[in-house]
């Protein structure tokens, strides 16, 4: 595998190889952008590994060349080509590269790549739970024991390329956060996270009602605090920001709900375009299968897919399990059988 540098990207990596791997090894080095971009357009870049790098990519060549992201595209095409064509590569999410250049493309909606006979789209981005990882206790989790049941967990995003976390939004959230609480008699368990602005979660605790626990995002804060949270939360609520956040809580298995921040308007205007279906979509097409445009990320339409598939629980019906574990567990298992088949049929065709 082939570090990217987002963690979200990264644990999809690893999440990838747990599925279809026994032996794995984790290249974390990746060039800076700007030898990224130069080695897009020199020619022969991608033929032959850089003498830097020699000791680090030699044989035995891996069967698989895992990466996400288009910031280790040239490093993996280098392998495959050194391998004499043995080492497959998949890619995960989006490639920033022609699509024909890779064995495997692993996306999901919001990325909109066309469909292609190596292109999987899946509903959810590979957050998984690492196999048979179990959260440690929890510092946080002495403070919620006297809270009542049921408990509604919150995950806090923020700030993001196509979403602001507001004071105007972090009301709102506490307001609808106050109304889950009262009519279930349960309680409250906020996490935010490094971009959750500052202005916004004192907004939000200055009007979430007890009985709750807000946990404000530090450096070197207990790590155990969210996996504790999707173990232990009745239902669990996710800013409409983050992807790979949505992902796992919906792989919690527990039923889930989106908390929308206000879009940016660069985003509503894109939507609207799109929704326009206007034409030129064999074009755009064709433009990004060549890899010669790059759509911008939607994550509604991930939110639309999501809950086409009974994954997102309307507000109003959180708390009714039949919207989570029983539902989740049979979409995780088709998707995952699915993709496993399909890497298989790599290797059943000729190099």
């Amino acid at each position: 595998m082939l570090a990217a540098p987002g963690a979200g990207d990264n644990h999809q990596l690893r999440s990838l190889a747990g599925l279809i791997a026994d032996d794995i090894h984790w290249f974390d080095e990746y060039d800076p952008v700007g030898r990224v971009l130069l080695d897009r357009i020199r020619p022969g870049a991608q033929r032959k590994i850089s003498e830097p790098k020699q000791a680090l990519f030699a044989p035995p060549w891996p069967d698989l060349v895992l990466i996400a992201g288009g910031r280790s595209v040239i490093d993996a095409l280098r392998i495959r080509n050194a391998s004499g064509g043995h080492s497959r590569v998949i890619c995960i999410g989006r490639p920033w590269a022609p699509l024909a250049w890779f064995d495997l493309v692993i996306t999901t909606p919001q990325y909109q790549l066309p469909e292609s006979a190596s292109v999987v789209c899946l509903p959810l981005p590979l957050n998984l739970k690492p196999s048979g990882s179990e959260p440690a206790n929890s510092a946080g989790q002495p403070q919620w024991q006297a809270l009542p049941r049921p408990w509604s967990g919150v995950l806090l995003g923020g700030d993001s390329g196509s979403y602001r976390f507001t004071v105007g939004a972090a009301y709102a959230i506490a307001d609808r956060l106050n109304q889950a609480a009262r009519q279930s008699n349960g309680s409250t368990i906020v996490i935010g996270s490094p971009r959750t602005p500052d202005a916004a979660m004192h907004a939000l605790e200055s009007r979430l009602q007890p009985p709750c626990v807000i946990h404000r995002w530090r450096a070197g804060s207990n790590p155990g605090l969210l996996p504790a949270l999707l173990k232990s939360a009745d239902t669990l609520w996710v800013t409409s920001d983050s992807a790979s956040m949505l992902a796992e809580a919906i792989y919690s298995g527990r039923p889930v709900s989106l908390l929308e921040l206000p879009q940016r308007w660069r985003s509503r205007w894109l939507q609207r375009i799109r929704k326009l279906k206007l034409p030129g979509r064999q074009l755009r097409q064709g433009l990004i299968r060549r890899g010669l445009w790059l759509p911008a990320r939607d994550l509604d339409l991930l939110h639309q897919h999501a809950r086409k598939l009974g994954l997102i629980a309307p507000a109003n019906q959180a708390l009714k399990t039949e919207t989570g574990p029983r539902k989740t567990s049979a979409v995780i298992s088709l998707e995952i059988e699915a993709l496993r088949r399909r890497i298989d049929q790599l290797f059943d065709a000729p190099p």
